[in-house]
């Protein structure tokens, strides 16, 4: 399909220019971090392709050596008082958690 257009090459970089002037006065009642995040989203918009982005392919798991003794993970859980009024489970969750991001 051709697109007929009434700008040339040449005058784009002024009128792109221009029109960004013209925006910007518009978005002045917003902090200089606002309007940033604003042209951050129209350049987001602009340059991300109109398809689904490719998904990749899943990993295989991997099998363990032939002979191999399986590994145990050991969980420690720290006591849990009962004056505290939450379930048992959120407990253990934060507990969790918490060791995680520590190993």
């Amino acid at each position: 399909m051709n697109v007929v257009s009434w700008i040339t090459v040449e005058e784009t970089p002024a009128l792109a220019a221009e029109a960004m002037a013209v925006i910007d006065a518009r978005l002045a009642r917003l902090t200089d971090a606002e309007r940033g995040a604003f042209w951050a989203s129209i350049r987001k918009a602009y340059n991300t392709p109109y398809n689904d982005p490719v998904k990749p392919a899943q990993p295989n798991p991997v099998e363990p050596a032939p002979g191999a003794a399986p590994t145990a993970v050991e969980i420690r859980l720290p006591e849990i008082d009962p004056s505290i009024d939450l379930p048992a489970a959120a407990l253990a969750a934060a507990a969790l958690t918490a060791e995680m991001r520590a190993a």
